[in-house]
């Protein structure tokens, strides 16, 4: 009995299931994983929703606001908009983050707006 041809398909088929395993294992290494950007929050209000925020608004809800907008649409502020004043860069930055969400440009940060800067 001649083990040779029964040796060589079973290390053949080793070979073959190695490289398949190797190839899956670094495709699925190459892959760049997902964040995870369910119920951003920046921790300055974390009620759910925190109430609207309009023009002139200042404080901690103010500051929640801006800062995920700064997240999404690199709002900064300034000497003239502080990061607790919700002036014009922020409604204009406000408008532009709900026009490219599919929501209608107010530039007030609504509970609809609240729920895409949160859970985008």
């Amino acid at each position: 009995m001649n083990l040779l041809p029964a040796r060589a398909a079973a290390s053949a088929a080793l070979t073959v299931s190695l490289l398949l395993g190797s190839a899956a294992a670094a495709s699925a290494a190459s892959a760049p994983a997902e964040p995870d950007l369910t119920g951003l929050s920046c921790g300055y209000d974390n009620r759910t929703p925190p109430p609207p925020v309009t023009l002139g608004a200042k404080g901690r809800t103010v500051m929640e606001a801006r800062c995920l907008l700064t997240f999404w649409t690199g709002l900064q502020a300034t000497e003239e908009e502080p990061r607790d004043v919700f002036g014009p860069d922020a409604e204009s930055a406000t408008r532009f983050f709900q026009e490219k969400r599919g929501l209608p440009g107010t530039g007030v940060v609504d509970a609809a707006t609240w729920t895409e800067l949160r859970h985008s």
